[in-house]
């Protein structure tokens, strides 16, 4: 059994950006107009609050220490303490390419749980090829996905 120390994939990152550009662009009108308006006010504030959240959470994925249980010669997989069968996935994307995001697609879940959602914690890529060897020899296709990505491309040789 192979354990790989993991995090989640929250996209915080996406979200404190945004939130920066519409604080500068409140501030912005703020100058320009030179008259204090309590709307820009308000949602200077409401953009602080979802900043704050963003670290929070963001925050909170990285320091709380998980892990993915690989059994070579098993068909399940332990998510942080969760098991999971291989004929429960529908499939498994990667998305980017230096540290992959992979999402486990359940084949009764519409929306995935939290914990389906991680990126590896070390760079030398063990954990990403345990993970595909598995999923090949179980039958489920490894598909990239994301706008660097050639429509469809799968990275396991089985495909349905």
């Amino acid at each position: 059994m192979m354990k790989y120390a993991i995090h989640y994939s929250t996209r915080m990152k996406d979200v404190i950006l945004f939130s920066f550009v519409i604080s500068i662009i409140l501030f912005q009108v703020a100058t320009l107009t030179q008259y204090s308006y309590p709307v820009l006010f308000y949602m200077q504030m409401a953009v602080n609050v979802v900043v704050v959240a963003a670290l929070a959470i963001e925050g909170y994925a990285r320091l709380v220490k998980r892990e993915v249980n690989i059994q070579e010669n098993s068909d399940t997989i332990t998510i942080n303490g969760v098991e999971i069968h291989a004929d429960q996935i529908r499939e498994i994307k990667v998305s980017g390419c230096h540290k992959a995001a992979f999402q486990i697609n359940l084949k009764n879940k519409n929306v995935n749980p939290m914990y389906c959602c991680f990126k590896f914690e070390e760079k030398n890529c063990e954990g990403i090829r345990s993970l595909t060897r598995w999923a090949e020899r179980n039958q489920i296709s490894v598909r990239k996905v994301g706008p660097q990505t050639r429509s469809g491309l799968v990275l396991t040789s089985n495909h349905y």
